[in-house]
């Protein structure tokens, strides 16, 4: 048994080199014969690069090797016959870069072969035109330089240096070729009291070539001048523009000077001052936002942690919730009240306390509105029953319907099929199928509520806020019934034809039908709606500013 498999394995390695072999031969067969076709129509570089891709994917056929060794030693033969003849007619350029992308392609043949050369003639064409050839770039470039043409002179300059990265001076030179026109931009830009702009021209500069001229110290110029303009701003109580030049400053570098301290004055004084005159007229709730806001961003700032503090206690807004209804209503007006309550609570608002009032029956305002009153006299009524609060307003929530409407479930009649195994006497199981008829129920339960909900200032009776909202909420419930011991035994059908037929996929559908409850969640109905009613309150509530 050993002995087969060895001889299975020989038998396969035989094959696979046989296909190996055949497909190598067929790709170096086809590549000698399109080489040639380049090479009898002078194409030799074509052909020295199509031999190249079939070596850069397979490197050792020996065939496609002599052939790229013979295109391209014709090809370096027609290229030095064009250098001698560029040589004759004093062409320079023509002959340095001919030979230059010559030596590169050959860099390139000599990674898949060995051994091939530009004969010494035509390098030495070469050495001798090359250098007229820098030289007189070399020359163009100062002309370029002298005339400000510094892109015309970084470009001849990195030219040179593709050929000789050490001639001459060209490095040196190529360093003012490139930031010589940005230094020069820089000090237009400061000239125009751009400052900023300048220091990031002129650090463009100093990232690469620190020691580029003067161009430390012009750093230090731009950025002492934005300091002063800013300085000169906050003299000017600018505080805006004073705010903005610090900051250009701060962010260049935060330990400046004193700029950290000035940029801080700049930011907060204008709204410490605002908040001092709001104060004064009573809006607190403004002046303590502002004075935050300082506070947030410097921890401190003169007196504004106490004047904070101060605006705060002024800012206070209590408010009395109450709730009520016309109509019974489930005990939902108790339900709203202490929702709005406990999100106001929960929402951490710094202004609004809440005191919670009555409901229904128990609330004055209840009372009052039940003998339809004035607008003059609800005012006073309103003053007199909670003048002894501190509240500031009262926020009242009126149901004005709470409807539940209970629908009887719809029937229908559904056919299906009960299966049943049977064992027989002799043994074996046999399935048989009896039509049966289930019941299938739809319930539908709704809930409508319309409330009204009111903001209303006690000291003037004035009504603040008022809306009225109305929402609807509905649930359904689909359950079937079927009277068996065994419900598992009960199948859907489908029609097929003119017969029904069990439907098994839709077997699973029925049985959770059989296990679905008839009742309906109607508290999850009112929840549905709470959570609507509460969320449109307590945002109305949270927003409201009385000081607008």
């Amino acid at each position: 048994m050993h002995a087969k498999k060895i001889t299975h394995l020989k038998t396969y390695l035989f094959f696979l080199s046989f296909l190996i072999l055949t497909s190598s031969c067929s790709v170096k067969n086809s590549t000698l014969k399109k080489g040639t076709e380049f090479e009898k129509n002078g194409n030799f570089k074509e052909a020295s690069e199509l031999y190249m891709n079939v070596l850069f994917r397979k490197n050792n056929i020996p065939e496609v090797q002599n052939a790229l060794r013979r295109s391209a030693q014709l090809y370096i033969s027609e290229t030095a016959f064009s250098i001698a003849n560029k040589n004759e007619r004093n062409d320079q350029k023509g002959v340095v870069d001919d030979y230059y992308n010559l030596s590169q392609f050959v860099n390139r043949v000599n990674a898949f072969t060995k051994n091939i050369n530009i004969d010494s003639q035509t390098k030495a064409i070469y050495q001798k035109n090359l250098a007229v050839y820098l030289n007189n770039e070399y020359d163009l470039a100062n002309k370029y330089l002298s005339e400000d043409k510094f892109s015309e002179a970084e470009n001849t300059l990195k030219n040179i240096q593709k050929f000789d990265s050490n001639y001459k001076d060209t490095s040196k030179k190529l360093v003012i070729a490139v930031n010589e026109p940005l230094y020069l931009r820089g000090v237009e830009e400061f000239s125009n009291k751009k400052y900023i702009a300048s220091y990031q021209t002129w650090n463009r500069i100093a990232t690469k070539e620190p020691n580029y001229k003067d161009v430390k110290n012009k750093l230090q110029q731009a950025l002492n001048e934005r300091y002063k303009e800013g300085s000169y701003f906050l003299m000017q109580e600018n505080f805006k523009e004073a705010e903005q030049a610090f900051s250009d400053v701060s962010q260049i570098n935060s330990s400046y000077l004193d700029v950290r301290n000035l940029y801080k004055e700049a930011y907060s004084e204008p709204i410490y001052r605002k908040a001092m005159k709001d104060l004064k007229i009573d809006k607190c709730r403004t002046a303590y936002l502002g004075l935050k806001d300082i506070l947030n961003k410097f921890n401190s700032y003169k007196n504004a942690e106490e004047l904070k503090n101060t605006a705060l206690k002024c800012a206070e807004y209590p408010i009395i919730i109450e709730s009520y209804r016309t109509s019974s209503s489930n005990g939902f007006e108790s339900r709203i009240q202490n929702a709005v309550i406990e999100d106001i609570l929960s929402s951490k608002n710094p202004f609004i306390t809440v005191i919670k009032g009555g409901t229904s029956n128990n609330s004055p305002l209840y009372n009052i509105n039940s003998t339809r009153p004035t607008n003059s006299q609800l005012s006073r009524y309103i003053n007199n029953s909670y003048a002894n609060t501190r509240a500031k307003a009262i926020l009242t929530v009126h149901i004005n319907e709470y409807k539940l409407q209970e629908n009887q479930p719809r029937v229908f009649n559904r056919n299906g099929i009960e299966v049943k195994r049977i064992k027989a006497r002799n043994g074996s199981d046999s399935i048989v199928e009896k039509a049966v008829t289930y019941k299938e129920y739809e319930r539908r339960n709704t809930l409508s509520s319309s409330i009204t909900y009111s903001l209303i200032e006690i000291k003037t009776g004035k009504i603040l806020m008022q809306k009225t909202i109305q929402k609807n909420d509905e649930q359904e419930v689909r359950y079937a019934r079927y009277n068996s011991n065994n419900l598992s035994l009960i199948y859907p059908t489908r029609m097929v034809g003119s017969t029904f037929s069990r439907d098994n996929s839709n077997y699973k559908v029925l049985q959770s039908l059989f296990q679905t409850p008839e009742t309906i969640d109607n508290e999850q109905l009112s929840d549905n709606i709470l959570t609507d009613f509460r969320r449109r309150i307590t945002n109305d509530v949270l927003v409201f500013n009385p000081e607008e």
